[in-house]
C-alpha cells in the first residue's frame, strides 16, 4: 500500500479497473469525497489532500499553482498504475487540468477524460470580485456570499483565524492564475455545470470545448455553485455514465482490455 501526505484513498484495498483522482474546491479537503467511496462500479476514488487542512493543517498552504503542482506530483505519479479519470470542483478543476498538462509534458498517459466542474475556461477572466487581498472582515463575508463554508464555521472567530491563511492561499492559486495559450489536449474533457450557479454561468462552462481536440462533453445540474453536494446522486451518476463510456471503449479495443499492460501502465512502486 503506497502511503503518503498528498492524497487519501477511501478504497482500502479496492482494486478496481480505473482510479477517479479528485482535487477539492477552495478550503475544502479530501473528505468533501469520501462520500463517494464504493458509490462507482469500476473505479476507486482517490482525493487530493493539500497542505493546511485535515490531517496537514500543520503544514503551510501553497498559495501558487505551479509550486502546488510540481509539490504533488510525485505522489500521483507513484499512483498511477491504471487508468484514470481527473476531476475537479472549482479551484481543483484548474487544478486537474494543470496537472493533466503537466503528466503530458512528462510522457505520462493521459487521462481517460478531465472532468471540470464549476470553474470557467482557464483562458476567461473571472467575473467575481478578488478575495484573496481582501481584509479579513470583508473576506468573511465574501465567504459567506460564496457559499461552500458552513455559518458555524464562519462565525467562530478563532477557528477562522486557524482557517484564514489557507483559505486566503486557496483563492490566490485561481485568482493570481494567468493563463499561457496551449495546444488542445488530446485528452477528453467534461464541463459540470450547475444551472443556478452565479459564479461561474453556463457559457464560461461551455468555453471549455476549446481546450480539447478530443471529445467534448457538457452536463448541467440543478442547483448553485455547490451543485456537487447538492445533486450529489445526480453527479455520481454521471460521473458513472463516464466510466461506463470509457470501460466500454476499452473492451472493443483490440487486445485492449482493461488491464495494466493493455492500459500502458505499471505498477507503481
Amino acid at each position: 500500500m503506497i502511503t503518503d501526505n498528498w492524497f487519501t484513498d477511501f478504497n482500502l484495498g479496492g482494486r478496481a479497473p480505473y482510479l477517479l483522482i479528485c482535487f477539492p474546491y477552495s478550503g475544502a479537503g479530501a473528505n468533501v469525497f469520501r462520500s463517494w467511496a464504493g458509490a462507482l462500479d469500476n473505479a476507486d476514488v482517490l482525493a487530493a489532500l493539500l497542505p493546511g487542512r485535515e490531517r496537514r493543517i500543520a503544514e503551510p498552504a501553497i498559495g501558487d499553482l505551479e509550486e502546488l503542482v510540481a509539490a504533488l506530483l510525485p505522489a500521483l505519479l507513484a499512483r498511477l498504475d491504471r487508468p484514470y479519470l481527473l476531476f475537479g470542483h472549482s479551484m481543483g478543476a484548474l487544478i486537474a487540468y494543470r496537472v493533466a498538462l503537466e503528466l503530458g509534458r512528462r510522457g505520462v498517459r493521459p487521462p481517460k477524460r478531465l472532468i471540470v466542474s464549476g470553474y470557467r475556461s482557464p483562458e476567461l477572466s473571472s467575473r467575481n470580485r478578488l478575495l484573496h487581498t481582501l481584509s479579513d472582515s470583508e473576506f468573511v463575508v465574501e465567504l459567506q456570499r460564496y457559499g461552500g463554508t458552513p455559518n458555524e464555521v464562519l462565525q467562530h472567530e478563532e477557528t477562522m483565524q486557524l482557517l484564514l491563511p489557507m483559505l486566503r492561499a486557496d483563492f490566490r492559486i485561481h485568482e493570481t492564475y494567468r493563463h499561457a495559450p496551449q495546444p488542445a489536449a488530446e485528452f477528453p474533457i467534461a464541463a459540470f455545470t450547475g444551472r443556478a450557479d452565479h459564479l461561474v454561468p453556463g457559457e464560461d462552462m461551455a468555453a471549455w470545448r476549446d481546450k480539447t481536440a478530443a471529445d467534448f462533453q457538457h452536463r448541467l445540474f440543478d442547483g448553485g455553485h455547490f451543485f456537487i453536494s447538492e445533486q450529489r446522486q445526480a453527479v455520481l451518476a454521471a460521473l458513472q455514465d463516464i466510466v461506463n463510456e470509457h470501460i466500454k471503449d476499452d473492451i472493443l479495443l483490440p487486445f485492449a482490455g482493461i488491464t495494466h499492460a493493455a492500459a500502458g501502465f505499471e505498477p507503481a512502486v
